[in-house]
């Protein structure tokens, strides 16, 4: 999965992919491990030889200058294609480089009115285009309720569209349609208080922390991240708490699966069936599918960590490809192709 940093300019955005990267990271770019305890603890018991953990990819967007020309706001539309979720950055400090103090909900609401604008501008240039090339009945509908949408002010993310309606715009890459987690930055040993923002938030998710602590937290071990972070304060290392975060926000769990060769966390989208997780394996093992066991990672450590005494106990289950994957479960899929 990949996620875009977004946020007007001072806001914090490189900071954050410093602590975000953990050492790991090339410039703007970040690739973050989502940390997850079940893996460890998978990983100390089989002892394989790779333990893989999910990843969330995440890039920073410079926002551009006042002054931009015309190509440079087309090259920042280019540049957030393909984020499956925006780490919307939001400046919560008085900052003396930019001699502006602290405005959170002028800086959120500023962004949010660009991205209505932009896809409001993408909308109208694709009716323009249709008057050559006619729309389908199905493609027009929905290309006039999210003109409706975005001339109420509505972010195209909070409407319920069908499949077949995300189908028919999902090629216009709008901006409001894209997931996105509210990363507050706020100045170290400051009780920020985030009650006035929700209102603008939209049901967003808020995560505000100091980014310049959880950057000196992501320059430590990996043994004393937890609890240098518990010292200043922090909900935990930033690599950590805001991939979880984004996670949730796209709705996302993981399963599990387990051996000496790997053990591994693979996310899937909340409510998807056995065999739509075995695709995110393998396709051939989608494809030939015959069936899946599982067994809880509840249910696994509550006996010992040892297959043997699930099946004993009847809690490793044989299930179809109808089965709806929950979060955590361990799955050994077994197929034919």
């Amino acid at each position: 999965m990949e996620a875009r940093i977004i946020g007007l300019k001072g806001c914090g955005k490189t900071t954050l992919v410093a602590a975000l990267a953990e050492g790991r990271g090339e410039g703007h770019i970040a690739t973050v491990h989502v940390g997850d305890p079940r893996v460890r603890v998978l990983s100390d018991i089989f002892k394989p030889r790779k333990t893989t953990y999910a990843e969330l990819k995440v890039r920073e967007v410079a926002w551009p200058e006042a002054s931009a020309r015309k190509g440079e706001m087309e090259r920042y539309l280019d540049a957030l294609a393909g984020g499956h979720v925006y780490l919307h950055v939001i400046r919560a400090f008085d900052s003396p480089v930019l001699g502006e103090s602290a405005r959170p909900e002028v800086d959120l609401a500023e962004l949010d009115h660009e991205f209505l604008l932009f896809d409001l501008i993408r909308v109208e240039r694709a009716f323009e285009r249709a008057k050559k090339a006619p729309l389908p009945d199905m493609g027009k509908k929905a290309l006039t309720r999210c003109q409706e949408l975005l001339e109420s002010e509505t972010p195209l993310r909070e409407a319920e569209f069908d499949e077949a309606q995300l189908a028919s715009i999902r090629g216009y890459q709008f901006l409001t349609l894209t997931p996105q987690l509210l990363l507050v930055n706020t100045k170290s040993d400051s009780a920020w208080q985030g009650s006035s923002l929700e209102p603008a938030a939209r049901g967003r998710r808020i995560l505000a922390f100091p980014f310049v602590d959880a950057l000196e937290v992501a320059r430590l071990s990996a043994e004393e991240q937890e609890e240098y972070a518990a010292a200043l304060g922090l909900p935990g290392p930033a690599a950590e708490v805001v991939a979880q975060a984004a996670f949730a926000q796209l709705g996302l769990i993981s399963f599990l699966t387990t051996g000496s060769d790997e053990v591994r966390a693979w996310p899937i989208r909340a409510g998807e069936t056995a065999r739509e997780a075995a695709g995110a394996i393998h396709s051939d093992i989608q494809r030939g599918f015959i069936r899946a066991e599982v067994v809880s990672y509840e249910d696994f450590m509550k006996h010992g960590g040892n297959m043997k005494a699930c099946r004993d106990a009847g809690c490793l289950r044989i299930e179809g490809k109808d089965y709806i994957v929950a979060d955590g479960d361990i799955i050994n899929f077994r197929f034919n192709v």
